[in-house]
């Protein structure tokens, strides 16, 4: 199996010609972790994050014969210590989940709604969800001792972490109303009053022994009974919004993906409330229609994804609101509702937000939260969008828990429409081919897409594809976003096409792993690709041994 992973941080490892083979036959993870070790074969699976302990962590187990599962559960949890800007077990988030040797994809949705509110409240909370969700995945698709997870990720908290630059950037953008709150100004700053930075050492007591009862008491210990009590308590001394209700009430859902069929392929995408996955199927529909996309280059192409883009803003409010109905859950990947959309398309010239029908509306996503995807030896894949709803989520621990407590959906820009990975597998074999996981707001949706069209549609390298400059419009304002390395020409040819522009730094984060012609464990060799974003500090890692 060919591997390559890339990634511009000075942590991740950057290997361009591994190879080994697997043999075919092995159709259980247990057949095949046995021909892999009597073999020497040395490949364990791949994955890419936002931050490089996690994605360390994740590697280890899968290494030790855990699944993607196993691994995204590690991942997660590590990122809880080491990127708590992002994930906490305050927080939420959505898979989406392929099994192979069954020709299955499940979404386990565990996207927090905001808890109840209380006469202490000035900074509504959401409810924790991320255990339950976590849980709900692996007692499905794990095979490691949940347990044993949970005490490496105590053992992390406990005696500490070296803070990576991907954590240290969060810290610093949010150091100045972090540490307005002495209970998180405790945890979060040096003895000198600054925030940690890269290449320091963070430790987390509070946080280690929430960890240590959780160990010990189960997941369940964390949803009822004294500690649940206590923390409900403590998130209301920190002005949250939770009740005991509210923690032991929530449960997580299974639900069917939205697949949409592209030549041999499938192409999965989460549901609503997931406003990323919903948009994007849109997206991905009116790019795909009859080539439109690949019979576009240049600034054509440019035009087109921004022409998109604006109408898939405009349209999802739709499904959105038909969420929890399978029937609306599943309705926006109808191709009539893309053909609909580009009914008023023009190719050479830009269409006024104004005039779209639905016309878009004006709606913040903040750019808080991560993304991941891990694939391991059996061709079991999985691929997460998990966020805080705001960076630190309300800004506040939940004393004596060490937990950040993510802000409450629903206030201002605190919502889950930037939620929603990518996942495409074989229809006939049900092999898995593709995953993306973005982050970074609005443009999240934006990115994922137009990663995932150069790399289907388009046939591009995965590598070409995610380094390739992007574009976005989000609907309101009817603005065309343009990171700074898109080239003038193209940049002048879209203002001549009546786009308004702007330019920033970058636009979104995505991680993404494609394996073109199917991973599983009938083919005698596979060529897998996996990527960080170079616009974060993240890591794409080969598990191996």
């Amino acid at each position: 199996m060919l591997l390559v992973s890339c990634s511009d941080d000075k942590e991740a490892k950057s290997k361009t010609g591994f190879f080994s083979t697997i043999i075919p036959g092995s159709s259980t993870r247990a057949k095949a972790r046995s021909t892999v070790l009597e073999n020497s074969l040395v490949f364990f699976g791949v994955l890419a994050g936002d931050e490089p302990n996690a994605v360390k962590a994740a590697e280890e187990t899968l290494k030790f014969g855990g699944t993607a599962v196993d691994a995204a559960v590690s991942l997660a949890l590590t990122m809880t210590v080491t990127m708590p800007s992002a994930v906490s077990l305050g927080g939420g988030g959505v898979c989406i989940v392929h099994n192979p040797s069954q020709k299955k994809t499940e979404v386990i949705d565990f996207i927090a709604p905001p808890g109840e509110a209380n006469a202490r409240a000035d900074r509504p909370s959401a409810i924790p969800t991320l255990l339950r969700g976590l849980a709900a995945m692996h007692v499905r698709y794990g095979d490691s001792d949940l347990r044993g997870l949970l005490a490496a990720t105590e053992k992390k908290a406990r005696f500490g972490h070296v803070v990576s630059r991907a954590t240290a950037r969060d810290m610093a953008l949010a150091a100045e109303p972090l540490f307005q709150d002495p209970a998180t100004r405790r945890i979060f700053a040096r003895p000198d009053g600054k925030p940690y930075a890269e290449g320091d050492r963070l430790i987390q007591t509070d946080l280690a022994n929430t960890y240590a009862e959780i160990r010990t008491g189960g997941i369940s210990g964390f949803y009822k009974g004294l500690f649940a009590e206590r923390l409900v308590r403590a998130a209301q001394d920190a002005g949250g919004t939770l009740s005991l209700d509210d923690l032991q009430n929530y449960i997580p859902k299974w639900r069917k993906p939205v697949s949409i069929g592209y030549q041999d392929q499938t192409v999965s995408f989460v549901p609503a409330p997931a406003g990323a996955g919903v948009g994007g199927g849109l997206m991905w529909n009116m790019l795909a229609d009859g080539g439109r996309y690949q019979n576009a280059v240049g600034e054509a192409r440019a035009h087109l994804l921004l022409e998109t883009a604006k109408r898939a803003f405009a349209a999802r409010q739709k499904w959105l609101k038909s969420t929890g109905s399978e029937n609306g859950d599943q309705a926006f990947a109808d191709p009539k509702n893309a053909a609909a959309l580009m009914a008023d398309f023009n190719s050479g010239q830009a269409t006024a937000a104004s005039n779209l029908k639905p016309s878009p509306p004006r709606s913040a996503e903040n750019p808080a939260g991560t993304g991941f995807v891990i694939v391991d030896l059996v061709g079991l894949a999985v691929a997460c969008t998990l966020t805080n709803y705001n960076l630190f989520g309300t800004g506040r621990i939940a004393p004596g828990t060490g937990i950040v407590l993510a802000a409450a959906p629903g206030q201002e820009d605190r919502n889950a429409l930037s939620l929603g990975p990518v996942l495409s597998f074989d229809s006939e074999l049900g092999s898995f081919q593709y995953a993306a996981a973005g982050s970074g707001g609005a443009a999240a949706l934006t990115a994922t897409i137009a990663v995932t069209a150069d790399s289907i549609l388009q046939g591009q390298t995965l590598e070409k594809a995610i380094n390739a400059p992007r574009v976005h419009h989000g609907g309101e304002p009817d603005v065309a976003v343009l990171e700074q390395a898109v080239p003038k020409g193209i940049k002048g040819g879209l203002q001549r096409r009546g786009h308004k522009t702007v330019t920033v730094p970058t636009l979104g984060r995505i991680n993404a792993v494609e394996c073109p012609l199917g991973l599983d464990t009938k083919s005698e060799s596979v060529a897998c690709f996996v990527y960080a974003d170079p616009r974060g500090a993240g890591m794409a890692a080969e598990a191996e041994r």
